[in-house]
């Protein structure tokens, strides 16, 4: 297959018990589980792959068909999975609220990631800052945190708490402040941590993302919207903050409009939503919205999919 990107899912009604697959189908990684013309034998085969999705190549009959071939070695590979009870295509979902202790080197944070500084003595408010680096055993490197616009000075030695929502989960460790470093641009040198506490908080992984759209809140008009993360379950967005007296209130309704672009064609959504979380953004005119999506329909659940696992695919 020529790219991971032309993916899209497979209904369970495009495959049946004793017709041959029109196409090669692949797992969410681009992996071949079923070679074009595999006969689908028993109840039980279908099932499992029904139940863990399964993909096919949207670009197919113009690409070709150079993976699904021999026959016989994809669907005796397929037998052997579900012979062992295997999930033919990925593992069960770690469960939400799992919580584990792991190090530092075990995160996979990027640079540039988004990180939440809370002080010990204030526990109710917490500054976005960003990752500039990490130096094993000694310091973690991240932006000053603003507050209405300005640099907001801490002095070295102050208690924090730092948490990180990244993919299905949150991290959080104690660290103090070992530098304020002003040159060649303002930074913090935070202490590096022994250990670092891990919670499932997700079923769905996020993808990071940088799409314009409009978010609409309680009835408010739509507002300018850039999401950061998506996934099936959700997003996070940066949008201005409510003119006049409307207040972004947790658990309001709205809506949620962008473009979706897939194999190649230009999907809109619409995706019906409630606010979870409000968050400053660093900016007193912007906040971060966290939104879980609510009642999708089945075209949009699909598109939606599609498009979230076409950027994973593109990011590994």
């Amino acid at each position: 297959m020529s790219s991971l990107t032309s993916l899209v899912p497979v209904r369970a009604s495009e495959l049946a018990l004793g017709i041959a697959s029109p196409w090669p189908i692949y797992n969410q990684a681009g992996e071949l589980l079923l070679a074009r013309g595999t006969i689908i034998e028993t109840q039980g085969q279908l099932d499992g792959l029904v139940e863990n999705g399964l993909y096919r190549n949207a670009n197919w009959v113009s690409e070709p068909d150079t993976e699904s071939v021999p026959l016989p070695q994809s669907r005796d590979e397929l037998r052997k999975k579900l012979a062992e009870g295997k999930p033919p295509l990925k593992p069960a979902a770690a469960v939400r609220g799992a919580e584990s202790v792991i190090t530092l080197d075990q995160v996979r944070w990027q640079i540039g990631d988004t990180l939440w500084l809370q002080f010990k003595d204030d526990a109710q408010q917490r500054y976005s800052v960003s990752l500039v680096g990490c130096l094993p055993n000694k310091s973690v490197l991240v932006t000053a945190p603003m507050k209405d616009g300005k640099q907001l000075f801490i002095r070295e030695g102050q208690a924090l708490v730092v948490r990180v929502l990244s993919g299905k989960r949150a991290y959080a460790f104690s660290a103090n402040l070992v530098k304020y470093q002003q040159t060649p641009f303002v930074y913090l040198h935070l202490s590096c941590p022994r250990e670092v506490r891990s919670t499932v908080i997700r079923r769905d992984a996020r993808v990071p993302v940088s799409v314009e759209g409009f978010l609409s809140l309680g009835g408010a008009s739509p507002l300018p919207a850039r999401m950061v993360d998506l996934s099936m379950g959700g997003a996070s967005l940066v949008a201005p903050t409510l003119p006049g007296r409307v207040a972004a209130q947790k658990g309001a309704n709205g809506q949620l409009r962008f473009v979706a672009s897939v194999a190649d064609q230009q999907l809109n959504l619409e995706l019906p939503l409630v606010l979870r979380t409000v968050e400053a953004a660093g900016d007193q005119d912007y906040l971060k919205y966290g939104v879980e999506f609510a009642g999708l329909a089945v075209r949009d659940r699909l598109v939606l999919s599609a498009y979230v696992y076409q950027e994973l695919s593109a990011q590994e």
